[in-house]
């Protein structure tokens, strides 16, 4: 990724989630599992190339998946980041390097009506999951705990 699109990458790859979930039996410890597989530095969604189609297909489908174990109480607020990050992600690919910056820009409005749901799944990362966040990369730095189906 571009140094303009590190932050807005570091803020929703760690955040991502897609849709809501219809699970009837919800397993917290499988969400935090995948959350930390899919927020990996070798996931695709670190790693996805906004000039390579495929890449964003990955990265879209790690979503996806990631969705059908979330948890109640998070459900509302991955769909608000998961329709923001995909109206980014669809957008950004479409259009050309030198464009980008200024197509970002555009999102600004939207970045800050979602930055409750940002930090609600931030939260529920921290407090459930056990993770750590970096500031300068949220990658998580403690294992799962494992009581949190409890």
């Amino acid at each position: 990724m571009d140094n303009i699109f590190r932050p807005i990458g570091l803020i929703l790859a760690t955040f991502m989630v897609m849709g809501c979930t219809t699970n009837s039996q919800e397993d917290p410890l499988a969400f935090c599992k995948r959350f930390l597989e899919v927020t990996s530095p070798e996931a695709p969604l670190s790693n996805f190339d906004f000039d390579n189609s495929e890449s964003i297909s990955r990265a879209e489908k790690d979503l996806s998946d990631l969705v059908s174990l979330a948890p109640a109480p998070i459900v509302e607020d991955a769909q608000i980041v998961a329709n923001l990050y995909t109206a980014i992600l669809q957008t950004l690919v479409s259009v050309s390097t030198s464009d980008r910056a200024g197509t970002l820009q555009q999102f600004q409005t939207d970045i800050d009506r979602a930055l409750p749901s940002i930090e609600a799944l931030s939260s529920y990362g921290s407090l459930k999951c056990g993770v750590i966040y970096e500031e300068e990369s949220p990658v998580p730095t403690v294992p799962i705990p494992l009581d949190l189906n409890n």
